[in-house]
């Protein structure tokens, strides 16, 4: 029995360790009713239509980054996006010769985008509704000023609902065996 006392008192280290390690910081917390530009969103690759599949592939590992923006040579305003799961989707096990074809082929033209001022609710919409897993950021003029991807979605939501989530228990499948407390 002295085991069991022990091996409960080493758990509940562990835990009250664990506990100090993370903490939240709600004072960044943000409704989604919030503008984006209150959010980190992260800084975009900019690129041209014309730039080699794996010259973006590599871009994606270089800049740990999952999209390239296309913009317009003249404008810089953006024309396109190019993805990992455009990678996936339409250039795996389908011939296609990396080293030679340009994005321009497998792009997603005229992407939605939206402003700093949109708040974080339609980001979310345009990934929910539309599919997608990055959505690019404009200024007024549609030049690229950055991205938001779903994991910058994710941990916003982490974020804001953080006491939701650290009160969960350990498992969603274990089962309570004794009444809390006694």
């Amino acid at each position: 029995m002295l085991y069991m006392t022990d091996e409960l008192e080493e758990e509940l280290r562990i835990v009250e360790e664990r506990g100090q390690d993370f903490e939240p910081n709600l004072e960044f917390a943000l409704s989604i009713n919030e503008p984006i530009e209150k959010m980190l969103y992260r800084e975009p690759v900019l690129v041209l239509k014309n730039i080699k599949i794996i010259e973006a592939v590599n871009l994606f590992n270089e800049k740990d980054v999952g999209c390239v923006l296309i913009v317009d040579e003249k404008t810089r305003k953006l024309n396109g996006i190019f993805t990992e799961r455009d990678v996936i989707r339409k250039l795996i096990n389908k011939g296609h010769d990396i080293h030679n074809e340009t994005v321009e082929k497998f792009m997603t033209k005229n992407p939605d985008a939206l402003l700093l001022s949109d708040p974080i609710a339609y980001a979310l919409n345009r990934m929910a509704a539309g599919g997608y897993r990055h959505v690019p950021l404009v200024d007024e003029n549609h030049i690229p000023i950055g991205f938001l991807s779903i994991r910058d979605i994710v941990d916003h939501l982490a974020d804001y609902y953080s006491n939701e989530i650290l009160n969960l228990p350990p498992s969603p499948h274990a089962k309570q065996t004794s009444c809390e407390g006694g």
